[in-house]
Parts: C-alpha cells; sequence; structure tokens
C-alpha cells in the first residue's frame, strides 16, 4: 500500500513539474528594413528549438532557469541572447538581426536545392540580383544572362562555357528554370526569355556544369533558375517607363529606313501586399518595337500573378497559384538579304508574320512542420501555341509535377530528395500534324555532410523517358564534391557530375523548309551524355569599406552522342539510284549523334563592391578560356561540313570577357558594361559554301555573303554599354542609357548582326 501512495504522489510531483513551464516568444525583422524575416533558426541550447514563421514569429516552450537563445539565418549575423525565465513566466524577446554585406556569404538556392552560402557551393555560380538587372536596362532576361562570364546567348539559346554551339531553336543544354520548375518549352526545349516576369524578380542563379543528378535532362551543361520575389510587410508599387531609338548604323549602306529611326518603347507595372495571411504580387509588361531590321518588329503584353496563402492554424504551412500569360505579334527576321548592304534585311523567303501565346500556372505546396525539415510539392502547367504565316502551326501542352524532401538529419547533415514527373504533348504543322508525346519520371537523393572546415555532398538520380510508344530509356547518374574552408575567407571546392540530354520531340521529328533550307526528322536519334569536372577556389576580400571575392575554376567537359544538325543527301533507305530531282529533294540539315566533344578551359572571375562616404561602386566580371574539341577529328572528313579544317567545335569560342562597372555619388550614378569574345573559328560550312550538286557545280546558297562578311569580320567582338542615372528622389531614378557606344556592327551568331547604337531613356520608381 505504502509503494502504491509513494508512486502516486511522484506522479502528481511529476505532473506537477511538467506544468511549470515558461515561454519565450517574440518577433525576429532585418535590422536594416524592419521587415519580418521567416525561416529563423531560434534555438534554445542544444535540443530545443523552431523557426520563424512567415510572419517572423517564434514561440518557445522551455523548462524554467536559464537558457541561451540562438537566432540564426543565412546571410545575416548570428545573435545569441541570454534569458532566465521562471515557471509559468511568459517573455517577449524581439531581436533585429544584421544581414552580412560580404558578396561572399550571399545566400543562394540553386546549388543544392536548400539555402546556403555561396562560399559553401561546391560548382562555379554567379548570382545577379533585382537591383543589377533593373539598372542595366534590361528588357529581357536574356541580357542579364549575357552579363556572366562564361555564358554566351546564341540567338536565344543560353551556352556555358563553350557546352552548347548553335542549334536552330531547338533543344538547350542549359536548363532554364523559374521558382525551381523547368520552364523550356515542351516539344523543342527551347528558352523563351521574354516570358519570364522581370518586372517581379528577386535574384537569378547561373551554375556552370553538369547538374542532371539534381536537375534532370537538359542540366547537362548548366542550370539558370529565375527566383521571383515575395511581398514585404508595406504594401510596394513598382513602375517603369522606358523608350529608345535606334541610330543610323556605321555604314549607310546598311540603313533600309529613311528619315524616321526605328524605336521601341514600353512599361512594367507591379504591386504586392500582404492582406492578413495572404501575399500577393501582380504585374503587367507592355511593349512594342519596331525593330532595327527591316519587318521584324514585335508587339506584347503579358501579365504574372503570385499568390501565397499562409494558414494561421497550421504553423509552416503555406499553399498558392502562379502564373503568367503573354501574347506577341509580330515579324522574325530568319536569314539576311545579303552580306553587303543587306545584312538588315531579310531575304525575301525568309519573312515571317507570327501571332504566339504562352500560358502558365503553378500550383505549389509547402509545409515546415519543424526547424530543419520542409516538403514542398510544386506543378506547373505550361501551354504555348505558335503561328504564323506560313503555315506553320505548333500547340505545346507540359504538365510537371514534383515532391521535395528536405531535412536537416543532424546539425551537420542535410538530405534533399525528390521525385518528379513530366508529360509533354505537342501537335505540329512542322510533324506532319501529328500528334508527339514524351513522359519523363524521376527520383533523386543528394545529401551534405560538414566535417569541421571540410563538406561533402554526394547525390545521385535515376530518370526513365519515353517518346511516344518508344522504349523506355533509363538513366542513372551521380554527383560528387567537397568543399573545404582553408580560412575565413578562402575556400577549396572540387567536383563531379554526370549529365544527360534527351533529344526533343522536335529534334526527332521536325521535317520543314524555309526557302532553301530543309529540315530533316531522326526518329533514332538517341540521348546525349557526358559529364564535369571541376577544381576551383573562392577567395573572399575586405578592405577598408570594398569587399568582395575572386575566383579560379578549372574545368572539363566531355560529351558522347553529342546531338548536331549536319548538313548531307539523307536519302530513304527504300532510294536505290537518286535522280536529281531526289537530290534536292533529300539535301538538307538532320540532327544527328555524330560525335564526342572535349571541352576543356578556365575562368577567373570577381565580384567586389565598397562605399566610401556619399560616393559608392560595384564591380564584376571575369575571363573565360574554353578550348571544345572533337577527339574524333579528321581534317578530311570533318572539313566537308565545318566552315575550316581546324579541330574546334562549331559556334564556339576560345576566349570571353565580360565586365560590369557601377559608381554612385549622392544622387548621381553611371555604369558600363563591357562584352568581348574571340573569333568564331567554325560554323556550319553550307552556310559559307553555295549548295552543289554531287558533280561541284552550285546551284543555291543559303546565307548569301556570309563567308566574305566573316573574312572582313574576323579578329573578334565587343560591344561597350553606358548609362546615366539621377535620382531625384529616394527610389525614384531617371536613367539614360546608350548601348553598343562605340555603334560597332558586331554578331554572335553568323548572319545575325545586332543592333546600331542605341538611344534610351528610363524612368523607374517604387512607392
Amino acid at each position: 500500500m505504502k509503494s502504491l501512495l509513494s508512486v502516486f504522489v511522484l506522479l502528481l510531483l511529476v505532473t506537477y513539474v511538467s506544468g511549470q513551464k515558461a515561454w519565450i516568444k517574440g518577433k525576429v525583422t532585418d535590422a536594416l528594413t524592419g521587415e519580418a524575416m521567416p525561416g529563423v533558426n531560434v534555438v534554445a541550447g542544444k535540443t530545443e528549438g523552431t523557426v520563424t514563421d512567415t510572419e517572423g514569429l517564434y514561440q518557445l516552450n522551455l523548462n524554467p532557469g536559464k537558457h541561451k537563445i540562438t537566432f540564426s539565418l543565412v546571410g545575416y549575423n548570428r545573435q545569441v541572447k541570454i534569458v532566465d525565465v521562471e515557471a509559468n513566466e511568459t517573455i517577449t524577446l524581439n531581436v533585429k538581426l544584421e544581414p552580412r554585406v560580404e558578396l561572399l556569404n550571399e545566400t543562394v538556392i540553386t546549388a543544392s536545392r536548400y539555402e546556403q552560402r555561396l562560399s559553401d557551393v561546391i560548382v562555379s555560380m554567379d548570382v545577379i540580383d533585382a537591383g543589377q538587372i533593373e539598372n542595366t536596362h534590361t528588357l529581357s532576361i536574356d541580357e542579364a544572362v549575357q552579363q556572366v562570364p562564361g555564358v554566351t546567348i546564341l540567338d536565344d539559346q543560353a551556352s556555358i562555357r563553350g557546352g552548347n554551339g548553335y542549334s536552330y531553336g531547338v533543344g538547350s543544354r542549359v536548363l532554364l528554370m523559374l521558382d525551381e520548375l523547368p520552364f523550356l518549352t515542351g516539344a523543342s526545349s527551347e528558352a523563351k526569355w521574354n516570358f519570364l516576369p522581370i518586372e517581379n524578380i528577386s535574384s537569378m542563379e547561373v551554375i556552370k556544369g553538369a547538374s542532371s543528378a539534381l536537375y534532370g535532362s537538359s542540366a547537362l551543361n548548366g542550370v539558370i533558375n529565375i527566383r521571383t520575389a515575395y511581398p514585404k510587410e508595406k504594401p510596394e508599387t513598382g513602375l517603369t517607363l522606358f523608350s529608345g531609338i535606334y541610330g543610323n548604323p556605321s555604314r549607310p549602306e546598311i540603313k533600309w529606313w529613311d528619315t524616321r529611326n526605328p524605336a521601341y518603347t514600353g512599361m512594367r507595372l507591379s504591386h504586392s501586399r500582404r492582406e492578413g495571411p495572404f501575399d500577393i504580387t501582380t504585374g503587367i509588361t507592355l511593349q512594342t518595337d519596331q525593330g532595327y531590321r527591316e519587318n521584324e518588329t514585335e508587339q506584347f503584353a503579358r501579365i504574372s500573378l503570385n499568390t501565397r496563402y499562409r494558414f494561421p492554424k497550421i504553423q509552416g504551412l503555406s499553399a498558392g497559384i502562379n502564373g503568367n500569360y503573354m501574347r506577341s505579334q509580330g515579324g522574325n527576321f530568319l536569314i539576311w538579304l545579303n552580306g553587303t548592304d543587306g545584312v538588315y534585311r531579310p531575304a525575301n523567303n525568309f519573312d515571317q508574320r507570327f501571332d504566339n501565346t504562352r500560358f502558365n500556372l503553378d500550383p505549389f505546396v509547402v509545409y515546415l512542420p519543424r526547424p530543419g525539415e520542409r516538403h514542398s510539392l510544386r506543378g506547373r502547367i505550361f501551354r504555348v501555341s505558335y503561328q504564323n504565316d506560313t503555315l506553320s502551326h505548333t500547340f505545346d501542352d507540359t504538365y510537371f509535377t514534383e515532391y521535395q524532401f528536405f531535412k536537416n538529419l543532424k546539425e551537420n547533415l542535410n538530405l534533399v530528395a525528390g521525385v518528379s514527373t513530366q508529360y509533354v504533348t505537342s501537335n505540329s504543322s512542322f510533324f506532319g500534324r501529328q500528334t508527339h508525346s514524351a513522359r519523363t519520371h524521376a527520383l533523386y537523393v543528394q545529401g551534405e555532410q560538414k566535417l569541421g572546415r571540410l563538406r561533402i555532398t554526394l547525390g545521385a538520380r535515376y530518370e526513365m523517358y519515353r517518346v511516344n510508344r518508344a522504349t523506355d530509356d533509363s538513366r542513372p547518374l551521380i554527383r560528387a564534391g567537397i568543399n573545404y574552408q582553408v580560412s575565413s575567407a578562402t575556400f577549396l571546392r572540387a567536383s563531379f557530375g554526370q549529365g544527360y540530354r534527351y533529344p526533343s520531340i522536335a529534334e526527332k521529328y521536325a521535317a520543314t523548309q524555309v526557302g532553301a533550307l530543309r529540315i530533316f526528322p531522326n526518329p533514332d536519334l538517341k540521348a546525349e551524355k557526358g559529364w564535369n569536372a571541376e577544381a576551383g577556389i573562392k577567395q573572399g576580400f575586405h578592405y577598408g569599406g570594398l569587399n568582395g571575392y575572386a575566383d579560379i575554376a578549372a574545368f572539363i567537359t566531355r560529351y558522347r552522342d553529342m546531338i548536331e544538325f549536319t548538313f548531307g543527301q539523307y536519302y530513304p533507305d527504300t532510294l536505290v539510284n537518286p535522280t536529281l530531282l531526289d537530290f534536292f529533294t533529300y539535301t538538307g540539315f538532320k540532327a544527328e549523334n555524330i560525335a564526342r566533344a572535349n571541352i576543356a578551359g578556365f575562368e577567373i572571375s570577381f565580384t567586389a563592391m565598397g562605399k566610401k562616404g556619399s560616393f559608392n561602386y560595384r564591380l564584376s566580371g571575369g575571363y573565360t578560356y574554353t578550348n571544345p574539341t572533337d577527339p574524333d577529328f579528321d581534317k578530311q572528313n570533318n572539313g566537308q561540313n565545318t566552315s575550316t579544317e581546324k579541330n574546334i567545335l562549331k559556334y564556339r569560342f576560345y576566349h570571353s570577357c565580360k565586365l560590369v562597372a557601377d559608381a554612385g555619388w549622392k544622387k548621381l550614378s553611371a555604369g558600363l558594361t563591357f562584352d568581348w569574345h574571340s573569333h568564331m573559328i567554325n560554323i556550319d560550312r553550307a552556310f559559307e559554301d553555295s549548295l552543289r550538286f554531287p558533280n561541284g557545280a552550285a546551284y543555291a546558297v543559303i546565307v548569301p555573303g556570309l563567308k566574305e562578311y566573316r573574312q572582313i569580320h574576323n579578329t573578334g567582338d565587343y560591344v561597350i554599354n553606358l548609362r546615366i542615372s539621377y535620382d531625384p528622389a529616394e527610389n525614384t531614378r531617371f536613367s539614360l542609357i546608350i548601348n553598343n557606344l562605340l555603334n560597332r556592327e558586331y554578331m554572335t551568331r553568323p548572319a545575325d548582326v545586332q543592333p546600331p547604337r542605341v538611344f534610351a531613356i528610363q524612368f523607374s520608381t517604387r512607392f
């Protein structure tokens, strides 16, 4: 009986003591902006902790006594508070976190699919924020991408460190993403840069090197992830108005207009606000461009909407729908009239008018049940409709879904895993009015372990792919890397990643003709495979008011079964004795798995910013050397398809250099961008030479005068852009922009001569 009584008293005592808890609650805000900070880790001792909600609020239920409370978030200085609480006491503890202004500590998410410092990633990575995009008079995101060292845009196709050539608008080895979801079109796998909501961009992150283990097909050469912004505590409206005029080119004979120079004008309007637990951001962009090339005009309207609802009764749960809609009309410029006085005039058979619409809808659910754990379910419906007056019509539908799980298993061990599926259906006159479909299913996992100063990353992916009813093509991949912190601002890294790219529907089934240019289908096209290895060092520096970092990386990339469009005669197997008419009918380009490729090189880049009194400045830039070769190169055979007998892959450069500089004093500021690349040595020989009969006699020319033009312009190209701004009030700016300051006649893709000098004005304000 005494034993039972003792147990009963002990239970009462335990119940009483356990009820004597104390509460610590409060709000965490940014010390500079005063904005609430969601996602801050709030830890008491080693076992108790929570994370701030979307309003920056937190609460801890602790035992009475003295506690050390730590507040931390990537990109901010850690703050520690000592608190002594008594039983049943509630203490309010509000904290303001100071952001780290060092560029080395920028917060990124794309490298490992969770937040980490830029200095901790295992690959080369560049970040461009919204301010840089706005200041440089960026009208389309590809213009901002072009500023990144080692990145080149060839006719809307991104190439990172020579990994991509020119593939006629279909297929991409660089994965474009919007908020971590693929944003390439379904059938052709191409990027539509002006569809991205530039009025609501938070930042742009660029990963260089194979990233298929985390992101799948099309990430063979790298990833470009555009991150949109969430509303702040106070409602905000942004307005940008701009207008520009194309100046007269340096050679008067290529000017096609009379007395009135072509011009462009447009506006961007955005508004974001919080209404209780509901976030909403809307935007609209209107733009009209008369074009510096004859008949290449465009008018478009784009609207965007981002929403998020934070469930008040379920801490850490949020859901929403994002979307964009765009309609554009205008004319396409495909091939010039000639290489003398017709570089801005279209060839007679290459003049198209288009009417296109694009639409995407992205539902999502995110749940943060406890500190260091995240569940997210995201989807995307992406529809594209192309129509033009040459009887070409394409309708694409893409459906993508991904579940992702993140867990901080221990203090120094992070795990991210996910499963995704994608379904594409396309009907196009390019495919003979047949409907084609493609399915992709993938499973991936990646872990990162921190051992003192060393971070070790290991990841894997397994993906299955099917086009129409063809046999599944399955592919396992691995990714591994290390990052070692030598000192407080010195970081060594090394990484290895496998990659692949499944051929797009367009590459396999496109069959079309424009003028003398024919494209043939290749249903037997196989996936590209490859790998990338890199070693690099990132060195931070801080001297007086100047801080930043320098980065040096050496890299090598190897591809197998590389897909390239190849010129030749593609007779059907049933044709035994081709006639002259057959020669005309079956001569053209076809996507083929033609070669292996080796690309080796190095890159030196830097970013710095500083302030001294009323003077502030920011510099970034870099130099990239690549040596893109074909290990199976044979002069006798390859010389038939390339413009020279040199062993360098088509549509690549050996050297490129970028520089972006901005400086401000009180209400005045100025900036400059410099972009240079060496001569593009090899292109398709068919573009420089005439189309010839088997006996060598010429019968047609695809690009008139290109060979002679490239012989004259054979020393590489550079362009300088200048901008001057005045801020009459806070968050208000007037800018004068002069692009192509020296009025150079330059091009990237052959026969794609860029604009002459452009004069523009821009007004932007936020209130």
